[in-house]
């Protein structure tokens, strides 16, 4: 394997100029949220934003170690990296700092660390590793179980936190798992299954039977004209099957809601489903994020110019809502910049993806691009008041140290990789 002269000779530029652009603009915004109302040169690196920039500094290191590293050395540490993640979330349930009534952190002298990111990227890294082995085929159920349990143990891990949002993320492998060869019907009951939570949720319980024993006896109807079975063949068929598992799903959502969930977060849940009308409570981060957003206009307010931000009506701006800063400020036309770079930046990781002739790399950059779009989507449909507030950081632009390193350390170890991908890694 040959030594590159130039550090950045065979890295690509256009996900290169896309993170620095995101990373600085995201480190603007997250200023003017922290300082809003002070002097612009009122520096103090004791804030969010003083802090950040220490982060981004480490980052940058990380991205310069990368970037002299052996492309092949990732392999090898999948299974070393998950398993100490894995610890690391064990560990948290008993020794993590509560912050908003989750344990999540790990207190490291005055350093806080929060595993739940230093396991996305071990997951993606073993998720490679196991899919990348040769005759692995996903369209058999010997070969599910491990993936699927590579998966699965992290998000039980993180949600016994509990911390919801950063579980969720990890669902977003299931379409690398997909395009690997898993039978797309496993997207299909994913769906399937969401949309009946949200009606088991928004009905009432025999409500919920009716729209199930609905949709059956037309199901039934088709297959009997198209396959003309008898009778006693449909009750037997797999629609069948699937009615009854549907009537339990639909009771054990409500059984997770009511028993499991704390009070927050039904609350959350409701006001989504427009079963509430109280925005004084939990729905006031939302309203007043919308608030700030729509009163940015076409052009903005102006950098460190926006009331909302000025004045703190929006909580956790810094974090969850950074992107409210965003729309106020810069308007349409920065939050639609902000927008497009995002989606351009895992677009682009795709097509780079796809352009790999090692699977190990193809399949890690596909797992980087889930990752990055269900943050995302979830942060960007939180704060417009599309989905419930689960708490999910806008990458490289919400405050905190791990989140921004996981990131750029995820995004440049498959950029090393990518930089090889004319030779054999």
């Amino acid at each position: 394997m040959r030594n590159d002269s130039n550090l950045f000779g065979r890295i690509d530029k256009i996900t290169l100029i896309l993170y620095y652009f995101l990373t600085l603009f995201g480190w603007i915004n997250l200023f003017a949220t922290v300082n809003a109302g002070s002097n612009l040169f009122n520096w103090n690196w004791a804030n969010e934003a003083g802090r950040q920039l220490i982060f981004i500094g480490l980052s940058n290191i990380l991205i310069f170690i990368f970037l002299l590293s052996d492309p092949r050395i990732y392999e090898f540490l999948a299974i070393p990296v998950y398993g100490i993640a894995i610890i690391l979330l064990i560990c948290v349930l008993f020794f993590g700092a509560e912050v908003g009534g989750s344990k999540s952190w790990l207190d490291i002298a005055s350093f806080r660390f929060q595993p739940s990111e230093l396991a996305k990227l071990g997951t993606i890294l073993i998720v490679a590793k196991l899919l990348s082995k040769r005759n692995v085929n996903l369209s058999v159920w010997k070969d599910r179980w491990i993936p699927f349990g590579a998966i699965l143990l992290p998000i039980l891990l993180i949600g016994l936190q509990p911390d919801a949002g950063s579980a969720i993320v990890f669902l977003g492998l299931t379409f690398v798992l997909n395009r690997e060869g898993l039978p797309s019907y496993f997207i299909q009951l994913g769906i399937g299954s969401l949309i009946l939570s949200i009606f088991a949720l928004a009905f009432k319980t025999n409500t919920v039977f009716i729209i199930i024993l609905f949709f059956y006896i037309i199901a039934l109807f088709i297959q009997r004209i198209q396959n003309r079975i008898t009778l006693k063949d449909l009750i037997r068929h797999r629609i069948s099957f699937l009615m009854i598992i549907a009537i339990i799903w639909s009771r054990f959502v409500n059984f997770f809601f009511n028993e499991l969930l704390l009070p927050h977060q039904q609350i959350r849940i409701k006001l989504l489903l427009g079963q509430l009308e109280d925005t004084s409570a939990i729905g006031y981060q939302t309203t007043q994020s919308l608030i700030a957003i729509g009163s940015g206009g076409i052009i903005g307010k102006g950098y460190m110019k926006g009331t909302q931000t000025k004045f703190n009506f929006v909580p956790e701006q810094a974090t969850d809502y950074i992107f409210c800063t965003v729309g106020e400020e810069w308007g349409f036309l920065g939050s639609s910049i902000v927008l497009i770079c995002f989606s351009l930046l895992i677009g682009r990781i795709i097509i780079l993806s796809n352009l790999q002739k090692n699977s190990f790399a193809r399949i890690f950059g596909f797992g980087l691009a889930s990752l990055l779009f269900m943050h995302f989507a979830i942060n960007i449909g939180m704060t417009l008041g599309l989905m419930p507030v689960i708490g999910i950081p806008l990458p490289f632009f919400s405050y905190g140290g791990t989140s921004i390193m996981a990131f750029t350390a995820m995004l440049f170890i498959f950029l090393r990789m990518d930089s090889y991908r004319w030779e054999t890694l």
